[in-house]
């Protein structure tokens, strides 16, 4: 929620009078009569929203005007602004004796018939508003105590909170933008408290009344995340753990909105406020929230084109008897069968069928790896190795990961899993035609996935889905490099990628590209 312009200009206000007292103190200093005034400048958050909040602080210090000291949002400018800030301050990390239980909640929204898309783009903060819909059943559920209930955003989300509220039987107060009572609830008198971003900051005492705070929109920055929990996390605290629930909504079952769009941020990409603060390189740059929004907009609008779907994970570690085994070969027949029928199809026939008879892709995956046993270079290990080259920061996305072990060797943190069938939890089950990714990534790999007569949109996905100057890593066997797949470097032009090598390693062929 934006400051109203009274707000703003009261802060103006101090800040100016601040700085007329500092300067009377500093015109003061000089005469020799006097014992000097030193000044000391305390602040939890030096930087949270704009850099410009870590240089006016500087500023108001050292009584100097730091005009060399750019405030555009970008790293060297964070990092300029942190070599400044560590030479006059120091920085103190509390550690504090109370654990933090998180739990997260998914609960599946479906898209309101009465919301077009259109309407999305104009205001996308429809979205949250109808994923509150959904998360209200969960929150409710999820009153113990004393109780805080926070959104980032208010507009027509806290009528419907309240509404929740009062229907279930409890009793409430407010603390938002325009309206902040926090004494009825340090006092008991009422059982929750709903709010928005103004409780995050400046507030003490919340914690020796309240361990238990649920979560309906997150907050967009690690910081603001952060800030939230210290409100409850901190020194004076009433029991020696408190209880966060993080309810994570889930469009149409298809779309992991809250994890995707706004948990991962948070929890895995380190931003400007670090690096001017702690001096911690971001991971990537980070979409504004509006741009974040307009994402999932863009994939709503994919979703009712019938570009996207998905299927429950399974287990791709079946064990079959000989017999079974038999049945299975009999009825889609070997390895190469198997490869020929996905190559001579478009994907969208091959996911539908996959998804209507996912044992056809166990069998294909069973007998990939009796196949591999047997070949003195396996594909994904080399891929892998050059990963490593790398910087670990680099975030990876696998087209086609099969059982997925490029995951497993870097984590979920750094890899994006997609394959027509999901092994696990971490793997997204889509056609890699249209991939539900809103993040951006440095590292795009094709081991042995480029399958299919339409492979071309997945090198058009995978163009959308790279950071600039991302890599590109292509592993398939020379033969369909030189056949099915013969117009593979003319594809990559098109796309606007530059390959810059080329190597043949036993039956196969490996192909590094970046993405201009």
């Amino acid at each position: 929620m934006q400051k109203k312009r009274g707000e703003v200009k009261e802060e103006s206000i101090r800040h100016r009078n601040l700085e007329a007292m500092l300067s009377a103190i500093r015109n003061r200093n000089q005469q020799e009569s006097i014992q000097p005034v030193k000044v000391l400048g305390l602040s939890a958050t030096p930087v949270i929203n704009h850099l410009s909040e870590g240089k006016s602080l500087l500023e108001i210090i050292t009584g100097k005007r730091y005009d060399d000291l750019s405030t555009n949002p970008t790293i060297p400018n964070a990092n300029s602004l942190y070599q400044k800030l560590s030479t006059i301050s120091i920085r103190e990390m509390p550690r504090y004796n109370v654990q933090t239980n998180t739990e997260h909640v998914e609960v599946i929204a479906e898209k309101p018939s009465d919301i077009n898309i259109k309407e999305l783009k104009r205001n996308p903060l429809a979205i949250e508003q109808f994923l509150t819909d959904a998360r209200i059943p969960e929150i409710i559920n999820r009153i113990r105590g004393q109780t805080i209930i926070y959104t980032e955003y208010v507009t027509e989300i806290i009528p419907k909170i309240k509404k929740a509220v009062v229907d279930a039987g409890y009793t409430f107060t407010e603390y938002t933008g325009s309206f902040r009572d926090l004494k009825s609830f340090t006092e008991k008198k009422v059982q929750v408290l709903i709010a928005s971003k103004p409780i995050s900051i400046g507030l003490d005492g919340i914690q020796k009344v309240c361990n238990n705070l649920i979560i309906n929109t997150l907050p967009w920055t690690n910081a603001q995340y952060q800030q939230l929990i210290g409100r409850l996390k901190r020194p004076g605290h009433m029991k020696n753990f408190i209880n966060i629930h993080v309810i994570e909504a889930n469009i149409n079952g298809l779309f992991p909105y809250d994890r995707l769009i706004k948990w991962n941020r948070i929890q895995y990409k380190r931003t400007l406020a670090d690096c001017a603060v702690d001096g911690v390189m971001p991971l990537k740059n980070l979409a504004t929230p509006h741009q974040a929004q307009m994402e999932a907009v863009k994939w709503l609008e994919r979703l009712e084109r019938g570009e996207i779907s998905t299927v429950i994970r399974r287990d791709l570690n079946v064990k079959l008897t000989v017999g079974e085994i038999k049945k299975r070969v009999l009825k889609y027949g070997d390895f190469t069968r198997l490869n020929n029928k996905i190559n001579n199809e478009n994907s969208g026939t091959t996911h539908q069928r996959l998804l209507n008879d996912p044992s056809e892709w166990e069998e294909y995956h069973r007998q990939y790896r009796e196949a591999r046993k047997i070949w003195p270079l396996i594909p994904y290990e080399e891929i892998i190795k050059r990963i490593e080259q790398l910087s670990p920061r680099h975030l990876i996305g696998d087209f086609g990961c099969g059982e997925a072990k490029i995951l497993e060797k870097f984590g979920n943190k750094r890899v994006y899993s997609f394959d027509h069938i999901a092994i696990n939890e971490n793997v997204t089950a889509c056609d890699l035609k249209s991939i539900p990714l809103t993040d951006k990534i440095d590292i795009a790999v094709f081991s042995l996935s480029l399958m299919g007569k339409n492979w071309p949109d997945y090198i058009k996905e995978a163009k959308r889905c790279l950071h600039t100057n991302g890599y590109l890593f292509i592993a398939e066997t020379t033969n369909s490099i030189k056949g099915r797949l013969s117009k593979l470097k003319e594809v990559l032009e098109k796309q606007g990628f530059d390959i810059y090598n080329e190597e043949e390693k036993g039956d196969f062929t490996f192909i590094e590209a970046r993405e201009l």
